[in-house]
């Protein structure tokens, strides 16, 4: 049996872990924002939890997206 290294860079499982905690925290704060504000404005409760269910995700995309396009490639 050879001594290869572990698949699993501890760093960088770290980093992945922090950052999808961030995002969730992230989603849910968009969540209760976007129903607070609904609400406020006699928003009908079907379309304001379809736009709190749709939103939070898209803005998400949106981040991982600019960040995936935005980060240097290591070479």
């Amino acid at each position: 049996m050879s001594n290869s290294p572990s698949p699993l860079n501890g760093r960088n499982l770290t980093r992945a872990g922090v950052a999808g905690a961030v995002l969730a925290v992230l989603a849910i704060v968009l969540f209760i924002v976007l129903w607070v504000v609904l609400g406020s404005f006699k928003m009908d409760a079907m379309a304001r939890l379809f736009a709190s269910l749709c939103i939070p995700p898209t803005v998400l995309a949106g981040i991982m997206g600019i960040y995936i396009l935005t980060r240097k490639p290591k070479v």
